[in-house]
Formats: C-alpha cells, sequence, structure tokens
C-alpha cells in the first residue's frame, strides 16, 4: 500500500511541480476505503498562507462559475478554505510549461517556433475568454499553464489568480520569482495580461526570461532562436509582434484587436501550430515521466484506503501518523493508544510464556525463518522486475524495426537526420536494457545461493516439537528513519542475528537496507564535452535516493555533485530515476528508505 498525505477531503499521492505559489500533486479521491478518481490539487505555500490567502481563497468559487467549466482553466475546480486552503480540478496528465521549458532546456531538445505558437495560442484563447467573462487574470507565468501530455494547454490559476495578487505584496519572494511577467502597467488589466502573454512567448523562443527593469527593446533587439538551437534573430513579424504587447507602442487597445492579430501571425506566415505535434514533442520530452505516473496511478486504483478512513485510524495501535513524500512522519499519539498499546503487551507477555510451557523452543531460530521469508520477498521482485525488462526489451526492439524501416523509405535529409537521432537513442535504451537485465540476473543468482544455504540450514535442525502458535504483538512505536546504504552495490542479505529474549513485551524490529537492483549508468553530459570541461579529470556525483515499497526511484537528492552548468548531477538524477532498486524491509514488509549511490564519470580523452 503507498503512503499518502491527507488535505482536506483528498490524498495527496505525488508532487508534479513545484513553483512560486507552492506546489500541484496529483491526488486521490476516496470512495470509502476504495479508490474514487484522480484529481490534481493546488496547495499554497507557507508564505502565500502567512500572506493572508487562507482568508480569501473562498472567492475563487465565485470566480469559477463565469468561467463556465471550459477545458481551458480546468473542470470540476472546488475550493476547500480552512486552515490550509487549497484548490482541487479534475485530473489531466501532463507537466507545468514552465517545467516544460526547463526540461527542453536541460536535454538540449529543441523547441521550435510552431511549438512555441502552439502554446501561446491555446494561452491567449483562455485569456480572450476570461476578459470576455470580465475576469482578468493579472498573474500569467509559465506556471500558470498546464501541457497536457496530449499537447492541450490549460490556465489552472484562473479561479484564482487574482485573489494570490491580491496578497503577494505581502509575498516578497514569491513576487521576486514573478516579477519578469509583472512589468506591464498596474492600472490596464488589458495590457497587463497582454504583457505577461508577451513575457511567456519570448521565453518560449528564447529559454530566457524577460529582464526585469531593462532595456525590453535592446533585449527583443538580440533575441535569438536558442530554443530552436539556432544563432538566428526572431523573425521579424514575430519581433513587431512581441513589441506591441511588451513595449507599449501600437498596443492592442481591446482583446478582439489582439485575437485578429495573433491569428494572422499563425497562419499567415510559414507556420502550422498544430495540438498534434506538440502532443509528439511532450511525449519525447516527458516520456519517463508519463511512464512512472501511468505505474503509478494503477497501483494507486488497487490500494486499500481503510487507513485513512476514520474508522481506520480507530483501528491503529500506536500513534496515528500520516507519512509524506520525504520519508519522515508526523507522529500524533493520544491517551487511547498507549492503554491499547500496554494492554497488548501483557497479553503478548501471557502468550508466550504458555506457549514456551506447553510446546517448548521451537528448534528453528525465528530469526533464520525471518531470513527465508526475506529472501523469498526478493526473489519474487527480481523476476517481476525482470519480467519487466523483458517487456521493455521487446518493445525497444519493436520501435528500433520500426524506425529502421522508417529511415530507409523517407528520401528527406532533414527527416533522415532524425530518425538517425531516434535510432541511435534506442540503441543507446537497448544497451542499458541489457546492462540491467544481466544485473538482475547475477542478483537473482546471488539471491538463489544465499536462500538455498539458509535452507539447509533450516534442514539440519529439525523441530521435536509443533512451535507455539503466534503471538499477537503491538504495533511498535515507528523507529528512526533508515540511514542510507554506504554503497550501491547489491550485498547478500544480512542473517539477522538471534535476539535474546527481551523482558518487555514489545517486539524487536528487524530492517533491512534497499539495494539496488540494475543501476543504469549515466550519460557523460553533452555540455561538458562541447565546453571540453576537464574531460582529463573523473567527476563523482553523490546521490541520495528515496526507494518505494515496490522498488521504484520516488525522490533523487544530489548529496554531493559537480558544480557549473556541466550536466553532470542532471545526468546522475536521470541515470537513477531509470535504476531499480529492492525496496527495504521493516519485520518482512515492504517500506520507504534512503540509500546513497555514488555516479563516477570517467576521463575523456
Amino acid at each position: 500500500m503507498g503512503t499518502y498525505t491527507r488535505l482536506g477531503s483528498y490524498l495527496l499521492a505525488s508532487e508534479l511541480a513545484g513553483d512560486p505559489l507552492g506546489a500541484i500533486h496529483r491526488a486521490v479521491v476516496t470512495a470509502g476505503n476504495g479508490f474514487d478518481r484522480h484529481v490534481l490539487v493546488r496547495a499554497f505555500s507557507e508564505e502565500l498562507f502567512q500572506a493572508g490567502i487562507g482568508t480569501r481563497i473562498a472567492d475563487a468559487s465565485r470566480v469559477v462559475p463565469l468561467l463556465g467549466g471550459a477545458r481551458l482553466f480546468g473542470q470540476g475546480y472546488r475550493v476547500e478554505s480552512g486552515k490550509t486552503p487549497h484548490v482541487a480540478w479534475d485530473y489531466v496528465p501532463g507537466r507545468s510549461l514552465a517545467q516544460l521549458i526547463e526540461k527542453a532546456r536541460h536535454e538540449q531538445i529543441p523547441f521550435g517556433v510552431d511549438h512555441a505558437l502552439t502554446v501561446i495560442q491555446g494561452v491567449a484563447q483562455g485569456v480572450v475568454q476570461m476578459h470576455a467573462k470580465g475576469v482578468n487574470h493579472g498573474l500569467l507565468s509559465p506556471h500558470s499553464v498546464w501541457v497536457s501530455f496530449e499537447g492541450a494547454t490549460q490556465i489552472v490559476d484562473a479561479p484564482f489568480s487574482s485573489l494570490v495578487k491580491g496578497v503577494l505584496s505581502k509575498a516578497p519572494s514569491a513576487r521576486q520569482k514573478l516579477a519578469p511577467y509583472l512589468q506591464g502597467p498596474e492600472t490596464d488589466a488589458v495590457q497587463q495580461d497582454l504583457f505577461a502573454l508577451g513575457a511567456l512567448l519570448y521565453e518560449l523562443l528564447t529559454f530566457e526570461q524577460v529582464p526585469v527593469g531593462g532595456d525590453l527593446q535592446g533585449a527583443l533587439d538580440r533575441a535569438t532562436l536558442k530554443a530552436a538551437q539556432e544563432e538566428a534573430p526572431l523573425p521579424a513579424e514575430i519581433r513587431a509582434f512581441l513589441g506591441r504587447l511588451m513595449l507599449g507602442r501600437q498596443p492592442f487597445t481591446t482583446m478582439d484587436a489582439f485575437n485578429a492579430e495573433l491569428e494572422r501571425v499563425l497562419y499567415d506566415g510559414e507556420y502550422s501550430p498544430t495540438t498534434f505535434n506538440m502532443a509528439f514533442f511532450m511525449h519525447t520530452l516527458f516520456r519517463e515521466e508519463n511512464d512512472r505516473d501511468t505505474t503509478a496511478m494503477k497501483a494507486e486504483q488497487g490500494d486499500n484506503y481503510l487507513a485513512y478512513t476514520p474508522a481506520g485510524e480507530t483501528l491503529r495501535s500506536g500513534a496515528t501518523r500520516v507519512q509524506h513524500i520525504d520519508g519522515h512522519a508526523e507522529e500524533q499519539a493520544n491517551q487511547k493508544n498507549k492503554t491499547l498499546l500496554i494492554v497488548g503487551g501483557v497479553a503478548a507477555v501471557v502468550i508466550l510464556g504458555l506457549g514456551y510451557i506447553l510446546f517448548g523452543r521451537p528448534k528453528v531460530d525465528p530469526a533464520l525463518q525471518k531470513q527465508l521469508a526475506d529472501l523469498q520477498l526478493l526473489q519474487v521482485q527480481i523476476q517481476q522486475q525482470k519480467a519487466d525488462l523483458d517487456a521493455k526489451a521487446q518493445a525497444e526492439a519493436e520501435k528500433t524495426a520500426e524506425i529502421q524501416k522508417q529511415l530507409s523509405e523517407t528520401k528527406s535529409a532533414d527527416e533522415k537526420a532524425k530518425l538517425q537521432k531516434q535510432l541511435a537513442e534506442a540503441q543507446q535504451r537497448k544497451a542499458d536494457i541489457e546492462q540491467q537485465q544481466e544485473a538482475a540476473k547475477q542478483h537473482q543468482q546471488q539471491l538463489a545461493e544465499q536462500q538455498k544455504a539458509a535452507e539447509a540450514r533450516a534442514a539440519a535442525v529439525l523441530p521435536v516439537a509443533p512451535p507455539p502458535p503466534p503471538a499477537p504483538k503491538p504495533e511498535a512505536p515507528k523507529p528512526t528513519p533508515m540511514q542510507p546504504a554506504a554503497s550501491p552495490v547489491p550485498e547478500s542479505v544480512p542473517a539477522p542475528q538471534p535476539a535474546a529474549p527481551q523482558p518487555t513485551a514489545q517486539a524487536q524490529v528487524v530492517e533491512t537496507p534497499p539495494q539496488v537492483v540494475r543501476q543504469v549508468a549515466p550519460i557523460f553530459p553533452i555540455r561538458a564535452q562541447q565546453m571540453r570541461w576537464e574531460l582529463t579529470k573523473e567527476h563523482d556525483v553523490l546521490l541520495r535516493v528515496f526507494v518505494g515499497e515496490q522498488g521504484q526511484p520516488l525522490k533523487v537528492m544530489v548529496k554531493q555533485g559537480v558544480p557549473g552548468p556541466y550536466g553532470f548531477d542532471e545526468a546522475a538524477i536521470d541515470a537513477a530515476n531509470k535504476s531499480a532498486f529492492a525496496p527495504a524491509t521493516r519485520d518482512g514488509k515492504p517500506v520507504r528508505a534512503w540509500i546513497e549511490i555514488n555516479y563516477r564519470f570517467p576521463r575523456r580523452q
């Protein structure tokens, strides 16, 4: 079962995007103890909470009907105030425009003019509709825009953007981060939003933010199509369009005038903005994130949420807790749980004593039985991971064959270059999968040898009497967070030492750390090669990986990286996210825990 954080009516499952306002989460709505549906939830930052957003957020419910339930703004909005104000709406697979820009910049994937115009077209339609309803946005930025994996755009903060802007003066950190998009005239709502639209288009084309308080005319004159990996200046008609939006020269007096000019730029030029092309780009850019989201959502749909219902809370012994994604917990103990713990401890002592008197001590050590159970669990997990790898290998083989077929049929030089790049990437993925398959095979062999040895030790000692019935035990207080492993190399599962009988009723907790099952080698960063930066030296990046109950990497943090914009940290993080792990266990049950991995980048000649 996954671990969730309750926020009002919702169970937060995963943070999808962080931004100056707080974070957007994928969350679960339950029906009883079962899954109902997924939603997106906007949680506001502590700074905005202190600025007073909690006292104003209820007004967003009055804005929602004005938006008419259009898909452009998200659907199914629900506003919850209280101690922790938040907003929820229907789930749409995707990421924020800010994440799209950052990832395309980091991965050095060309973001063409067509793609930029596709995004701006969708955002502009939303802004035009807002003003037609008498509502201005006032806070438009890349964090406002949600781009679905199917290429469509939504302005997801439309119901509450003006409310946030009203408290932004008391939130200096958020205001500073949003400053590039807030340079329109304060007294003109139309020009405010048009300036922000221009700032968005400028950033999509140049991968740079509009300078704050600087020479905007000079910035436009110097701007080049860096997003398309070209040093060519912005097309003249687009530069003129941006000038009208951002410089206040010949400004659009109405939204209708702006919309007419945008349509002319979109369709009278040499551009072909389409949602289909944007969808292809999103699947290329966020393929791994989409796969991880899909896998996690399937698991969430099958979860049992009894522990998060009022009835489930009363069934828990020990402190009630809600565990966060970073592995820490907030404990809230009460007197009733303490009483249950004491009563359960006394009962356990009585039952254990009777069992020892009537049946004698079992001859097979419980610690050895525990080790066998752990080894069997790891074997099952390895077999599942091998099956997943085999499926991925088959899919990559089919994809490679399709690319090779297209390569043999196409006559366009540009298309051939594109297909050759895709073929090289597919071959690299195939090599990674083969390496992972070999690592999984070796780990499975090691586990098989350990299991065989443990079974031999168990068979050498035959029990002379039937073992006593299992004794119920109270839930042990949560242990301190597990220390991360010092090495990524899979180690043999240690045989727990038999514990001496304890004078108390509390059972000893047996823990095993997470282990690496298949470790993907990082790709040497292109930026370091292009800049010829210290290629004759080795570089190490030490990461901390938070491993989930199913062995998936949930969070990756750089503990000791390589400073500078050379891409070593990012390459190591990407490799860690592609790797697979065996989860940590506590009393034989998979739990979340941290592990450390060191990635070494060899010297290049």
